[in-house]
């Protein structure tokens, strides 16, 4: 529940439907990315920055600091500054390293998802126009694929001794040369990230986000009534398990670079395996647990989890879709302790909302924070809509993209005089608190992984014996959605839909894979010709029970 000051604040704003923050605007940063999180490091250098959760491999923000500048050194020398950098990496040390590194010699990152195939990495390459690619000895042999034929050069964390692969570990080892490297000036008007979302429709698109846009998300979810993590002292430094992706906005703003702006220890897995995230849980205290629907669902039901393992947490917010109260109930039944839930898009830094510190009701995603505006409009007439009615979020504020990445369309689409069109269907109640009740967009959410049905509808129609496709989603226990096909076959063609299935997903990442595939007569479509999705969806419910 918001104070009576909050409340009042909202009631006032909420008079022309259009709400303005009730934890009202802060002054926002003028530094680069790289030098806002770097801003306070003297005061804890040598503390530990980021550590690996399975070798146990550390690095200071003292170090930290000092081989970032002397990779930035290096990008420069090798020609790269201001250029793009792809990032195909899992959760690693070197991946903050390689970010900071990449961002004083001016480039932009652009982070893929290390599981792709290298058809969706080439992609992503071709697409962000990138100079360069940053990666790891487990994802080496895909990018080496992925970019044949393209002149880029690769680096690799790994020691790779293969030709043409350069070393991470020599370039951050060379003596640092601070005139090589781009101003503040030089840096504030540029591109930081170009994270990949499928925004509210269609294929995956880049989205342009500035330093600035980064560095006010960050300040704005530091303020003192929404931030959760401690201030760092010689004696306390709270921890954070970097679980969740750093390729998705969530995990690069949320976790890595607000945590290290605030002198937290980051401790890294490449990717979500229980054993080891309930060793790191169960070892540390101070722990602000950042995660999505299926890691609260797993902490609150898994027999393997006993409560015992939790007692250091002090902090969870969860993000990424939406997440049950009942599970976060059962969460809270084996560690009582704040679980909030956060709201945002890849399209806003990420975050948009996020519930007051202590508030109790673990239904709403909170309110705007602070410099942000919001406002729920009828989707059909763009009305504004007033407390309690339905209608499409929008927002506006500091942290949100510039627009997308070569698709003018796709931004105008979804900017409308500077307001973010979320296509999620919500409401505020009558204290300013917002929530969400169903999504207009037709991502499908898998583990918190945006999935895109018209990517795996045009994939599916690739296939010869195919002739029209539709994908919709079905809800699992495990994974909150999956995605579910439905092909009609080529007239007079035999066709298997195991095998259809089995050729689909060697060519995309585990988590876009079709659960079911079934065939049909006919996809069910709008006379406009838009497949009827909600339709697909009511033949999945009868159809697939996982």
């Amino acid at each position: 529940m918001l104070t009576r000051r909050l409340y009042l604040e909202f009631r006032r704003c909420y008079s022309k439907n259009v709400i303005v923050s009730p934890f009202g605007q802060i002054d926002l940063p003028t530094a680069s990315l790289d030098e806002y999180t770097m801003e306070w490091w003297s005061k804890w250098e040598n503390k530990t920055a980021v550590e690996c959760g399975l070798t146990g491999k550390a690095i200071t923000y003292k170090e930290l600091r000092h081989k970032s500048k002397s990779l930035g050194t290096s990008l420069s020398q090798l020609g790269l500054k201001k250029k793009t950098a792809l990032f195909v990496l899992p959760n690693c040390p070197e991946f903050p390293l390689a970010l900071l590194g990449a961002l004083q010699a001016g480039m932009t990152i652009s982070a893929a998802n290390p599981i792709y195939t290298p058809g969706e990495l080439r992609h992503q390459a071709n697409d962000a126009g990138a100079n360069c690619v940053v990666t790891d000895a487990g994802c080496l042999d895909r990018v080496l694929e992925a970019v044949a034929g393209l002149n880029l050069p690769v680096i690799s964390t790994g020691g790779s001794t293969k030709e043409g692969v350069i070393s991470f570990e020599e370039l951050i080892n060379k003596e640092t040369d601070n005139s090589l490297l781009p101003t503040t000036d030089e840096k504030i008007g540029q591109l930081a990230m170009l994270p990949y979302s499928s925004g509210t429709t269609g294929l995956p698109k880049g989205v342009r986000l500035q330093h600035s846009s980064i560095t006010a998300n960050i300040e704005q979810i530091a303020h003192p009534k929404v931030n959760c993590i401690m201030d760092t002292t010689e004696s306390h430094q709270d921890v954070i398990p970097a679980v969740l992706p750093f390729f998705h906005i969530y995990g690069s703003t949320c976790v890595m670079m607000r945590c290290l702006r605030l002198g937290a220890k980051l401790v890294t897995l490449p990717k979500f395996d229980p054993l080891p995230f309930l060793q790191i849980l169960a070892k540390n205290r101070n722990i602000v647990l950042h995660a999505v629907p299926p890691i609260i669902n797993f902490l609150g039901t898994h027999p393997l989890v006993k409560p015992e393992m939790l007692q250091g947490i002090r902090f969870t917010m969860t993000g990424a879709a939406p997440c049950s109260p009942s599970d976060i109930a059962r969460l809270n039944e084996k560690k009582p302790h704040y679980i909030l839930q956060a709201y945002g898009m890849t399209e806003a830094s990420p975050v948009l909302t996020f519930p007051l510190v202590g508030s109790t009701d673990t239904a709403t995603i909170g309110a705007p924070i602070p410099n942000t505006m919001a406002k729920v409009v009828d989707p059909n007439t763009g009305e504004n809509l007033p407390a309690g009615q339905n209608g499409e979020l929008c927002f506006k504020g500091p942290q949100v993209m510039e627009g997308y990445h070569n698709n003018a369309k796709a931004t105008e689409e979804t900017l409308k005089d500077g307001w973010l069109h979320t296509g999620d269907i919500g409401y505020a109640d009558e204290e300013g608190n917002f929530f969400i009740v169903d999504r207009l967009k037709e991502l499908i959410k898998v583990k918190g992984f945006q999935v895109a049905p018209a990517e795996l509808e045009a994939l599916l129609r690739q296939h010869p014996k195919v002739a029209e496709a539709g994908v919709t989603s079905a809800v699992c226990p495990r994974s909150g959605e999956v995605p579910v096909g439905f092909l009609v076959p080529v007239p007079g063609c035999s066709i298997d839909a195991e095998q259809v299935s089995s050729w689909m997903s060697d060519q995309v990442a585990p988590y876009k894979r079709l659960a079911k595939l079934l065939i049909v007569n006919e996809i069910p479509k709008s006379a406009s010709g838009k497949i009827l999705r909600k339709e697909l969806k009511e033949i999945a419910k009868a159809e697939v029970h996982l």
